[in-house]
């Protein structure tokens, strides 16, 4: 279900306070006169008492602060608000918000729904395309309308949206023809390289989708029947390679693939707005190292959209690092019972004392903070439900002899990683300081690897 049925009010609202405060009280106004709420001074202090424990600025100029306990009818209630001048957030780096996305909930609100409509509300809003509509018009924006559009791709030049269906139809058809010709389970599309989402109504009925996207909002899965899923990509550019590696690793992850499966991919370079490439697939002859000795790719308690997240923050953190500095960490994810008995903190845990709602991964107003405490030497340990226990962890795995050894090159960091995956069930996954590369680990080995997918602004070709 969307966040859009939790709206007080489509309309987005204009910001006059230059001051997040200030902001909070204006959008806290509206919304209890949508929602017939006679107090607004306790959803006020509710939102400042959140803000203490840490910043809801998500970047991109994007802010999300959010309350628990409010009377309201719904579950959830929803303001957006825009300020084109930028309000003093408090935000790391001084960094301005210009949309701010204000979440209500009642005291009796699941807490795993809220988080998955944070992350929602988190990437409709990080889109440039719905960024650009909020803060370029002068009339009303109406937040309903600009989701319509964004599934049916109306925000693209029709000038250049043409120009990409007549080169996109014959990669298209041709996909089609060998799906059936492969006896192939899904087409795989790798939908961010383009703009629009005309390639659904080419590819025809009889095929089913798997469609790979940094923003799953951008489809509305109740309109498209032969798509049988949406796998969330990490929201970074990459190779044709990456793209292929990744999208099946989260496809096989999901569920929508079985190893003995073969799908046909679709996709294309990171700048060039067409489909040009297409691989068929054998999953079982070609990535059958993503299993390597079980069966199943994720250890029974981890859960798909936290190895989803998890996977989507290293990539940014690999791309982006901390204040032009790169970073390098390591998280290890999922059975935690094992792993806190090879676990010692180097620090003061900087998560003790929250609850596990306000430290579970999939928030997007952690992503900050993870990406400060990334600076800190050790691990992150995650729980395979998404709640953060520690980081600065300093990993002691009980490495035994016949432990595969890593290839050379690699450092303490992947050792600790490949020992800690090696005596236990859990996932580790690795950031290089040194060159951005990604790697996954399970059951001491490498499972996958992912270059820095840009270089001094150019795509990596591998």
């Amino acid at each position: 279900m969307s966040f859009e049925q939790y709206l007080a009010t489509p309309a987005v609202i204009d910001i006059v306070s230059e001051d997040k405060t200030g902001s909070f009280r204006e959008l806290a106004s509206v919304l209890c006169k949508a929602a017939e709420i006679s107090k607004q001074k306790p959803i006020l202090e509710e939102i400042l008492k959140r803000e203490e424990s840490s910043s809801t600025f998500i970047g991109n100029g994007v802010a999300l602060p959010h309350a628990r306990g409010c009377p309201i009818k719904e579950e959830f209630a929803i303001v957006v608000g825009r300020s084109i001048a930028g309000i003093n957030y408090d935000a790391a780096r001084n960094a301005s918000a210009h949309i701010v996305i204000l979440l209500v909930s009642r005291e009796d609100a699941e807490n795993t729904r809220q988080i998955e409509i944070l992350a929602e509300i988190a990437a409709f809003f990080k889109s440039e395309e719905i960024r650009e509509q909020i803060l370029s018009q002068d009339a009303v924006v109406d937040l309903r309308v600009l989701s319509a559009a964004l599934k049916k791709g109306l925000f693209e030049k029709k000038e250049r949206r043409r120009a990409v269906r007549k080169t996109a139809s014959p990669i298209l058809g041709a996909a089609m023809n060998l799906a059936r010709d492969f006896d192939a389970r899904a087409i795989m599309v790798f939908a961010d390289v383009v703009k629009d989402n005309d390639f659904l109504e080419q590819l025809g009925a009889r095929n089913k989708l798997i469609i790979v996207t940094n923003n799953k909002t951008r489809f509305d899965l109740t309109r498209d029947k032969k798509v049988i899923g949406v796998v969330q990509a990490p929201p970074i550019p990459v190779s044709r390679t990456s793209q292929l590696k990744i999208g099946i690793l989260l496809a096989l992850s999901r569920g929508f693939v079985k190893k003995e499966d073969k799908i046909v991919c679709v996709s294309g370079g990171v700048s060039g707005s067409i489909f040009d490439t297409i691989v068929c697939v054998d999953i079982a002859m070609e990535y059958d190292f993503f299993f390597l000795t079980a069966h199943n790719l994720l250890p029974s308690d981890i859960k798909p959209e936290v190895f989803e997240r998890v996977i989507g923050l290293a990539g940014e953190m690999a791309v982006e690092g901390r204040e032009g500095k790169p970073l390098g960490t390591i998280f290890v994810l999922g059975d935690t019972n094992s792993v806190n008995g090879h676990v010692r903190q180097l620090i003061i845990n900087p998560f003790r004392g929250y609850s596990e709602a306000e430290r579970n991964i999939i928030d997007p107003g952690l992503t900050e903070t993870i990406k400060e405490f990334a600076s800190i030497d050790g691990a992150f340990i995650i729980t395979g439900d998404g709640v953060i226990l520690s980081a600065g962890s300093y990993l002691r795995p009980q490495v035994t002899d016949s432990h595969e050894m890593l290839p050379g090159g690699f450092g303490a960091r992947h050792a600790a990683a490949a020992g800690i995956t090696s005596c236990t069930k859990a996932l580790a996954i690795t950031i290089s300081e040194s060159t951005g590369m990604v790697n996954i680990f399970k059951n001491g080995t490498i499972m996958l690897s992912l270059s820095k997918p840009m270089v001094r602004g150019r795509e990596v070709t591998n």
